[in-house]
């Protein structure tokens, strides 16, 4: 793992790269967060060439890094002076209740839906697999499984959509 050391000791490089894709904040954990992707997904032959870095490769992941951080949502950071107007939740329960809800009408509207709907969904919704993945395993065109959890997400959506939105925004009180 002697490699690694290689590349990190171009660290300060790898921040000004990132720092010239426009992030400044993260910079340092986008480039951490490099050095975990490089160790779990490259080897050393694809890193080094010639005993050097290839500094074109580590761009690549930077770059890649950078958009997948970017992509996600990013911690929000409060002021002293926002957070004494936060509201907190009367207590967890409540939130606990209020998501058991929703599931419960998410099931609801899933078993009145065609036996094909069902069994679609859940194997996406409980297996994790993607869908050129199930479209693999189950033979069925990936187009159709696009479509159809498409206009399952959409029922679903018009059955909870409300109360997701109160939900979201702290009213559990107004989930029935």
């Amino acid at each position: 793992m002697e490699w690694i050391t290689k590349i990190a000791n171009h660290h300060s490089e790898w921040v000004k790269i990132v720092n010239s894709f426009g992030e400044d904040f993260y910079a340092e954990d986008i480039v951490q967060e490099v050095y975990l992707r490089i160790i779990s997904y490259c080897s050393e032959d694809q890193v080094i060439i010639d005993g050097q870095v290839n500094r074109p490769y580590i761009y690549f992941v930077l770059r890649n890094t950078y958009l997948i951080m970017n992509r996600g949502q990013k911690p929000i950071i409060t002021s002293m002076d926002q957070a004494y107007n936060v509201k907190a939740p009367e207590s967890i329960i409540d939130i606990t209740e209020a998501y058991i809800k929703i599931q419960d009408k998410i099931d609801k509207e899933v078993n009145a839906w065609h036996w094909y709907d069902q069994k679609l969904w859940n194997i996406y919704r409980e297996s994790g697999m993607s869908i050129r993945k199930i479209a693999k395993e189950t033979t069925i065109s990936p187009k159709s499984i696009f479509v159809t959890l498409k206009h399952c997400k959409e029922r679903i959506n018009t059955a909870v959509g409300e109360d997701w939105i109160d939900y979201k925004n702290g009213d559990y009180e107004l989930i029935d």
